[in-house]
């Protein structure tokens, strides 16, 4: 009988040793997650920084648009015939200076 009680004792340390190697490689893949983890949410950090950064900035330029847009003059369209008229002015002061230069 004490050599069954012995077996019994053996099988039952055995059993105890394996789910302690068991615990230890659960131990440890928890850390390596928990790192994980943490790493993932610093990454997360920074691109909500960026994000916050890059929407700030494109409100900033929607501003600088906004305020472009409301400087822009309109510039008058010249009238066709008194530009024209200007030109036939100046050709004939051309034509004149050139028959001064003739003479």
């Amino acid at each position: 009988m004490t050599e069954q009680i012995e077996k019994s004792i053996e099988q039952i340390l055995n059993k105890v040793q394996a789910l302690h190697h068991d615990l230890k490689n659960e131990k440890s893949r928890n850390n390596a997650l928990l790192g994980e983890i943490d790493k993932m949410k610093a990454e997360l950090f920074t691109s909500n920084e960026r994000e916050f950064m890059l929407n700030t900035e494109i409100e900033t330029l929607k501003s600088a648009l906004q305020l472009a847009e409301n400087k822009v003059v309109e510039v008058p369209v010249p009238i066709v015939g008194k530009r024209e008229e200007e030109i036939d002015e100046l050709v004939k002061e051309i034509e004149y200076c050139i028959e001064q230069l003739k003479k």
